[in-house]
């Protein structure tokens, strides 16, 4: 039996250590009125869920409607000087520049 019991705990060991690092994402929600940029993907008006990988600095663009992934493009994170104290998407003539995550000391950086 004592063997038993070691066998399956080498087995899970090796499972936890064989893992990928256990990676956050952050997301938050919003909404555009007009034909916006994020990184070299338009997106149409409509409304869209951002889930941003922090360790691939990966950004998913979802429908919120449907639930379907649009865009998946490439963002640098950053640290604020602060927390956000709100979800708010940062942009200048209908490009994207920064997304922030309300209650984090990092946002997402879009390359212009």
């Amino acid at each position: 039996m004592r063997l038993r019991v070691s066998s399956l705990l080498v087995v899970a060991c090796m499972f936890g250590l064989s893992a990928p690092v256990w990676a956050s994402s952050l997301s938050m929600r919003t909404w555009f009125s007009h034909k916006t940029k994020v990184a070299n993907v338009w997106l149409k008006p409509g409304r869209y869920r951002f889930i941003a990988n922090t360790s691939t600095s990966q950004v998913k663009v979802e429908s919120r409607g449907t639930g379907r992934v649009i865009a998946r493009v490439k963002g640098d994170f950053v640290n604020l000087a602060k927390k956000s104290h709100y979800a708010e998407v940062l942009s200048t003539n209908h490009v994207v520049q920064e997304i922030r995550f309300n209650g984090k000391e990092q946002a997402v950086k879009f390359a212009s």
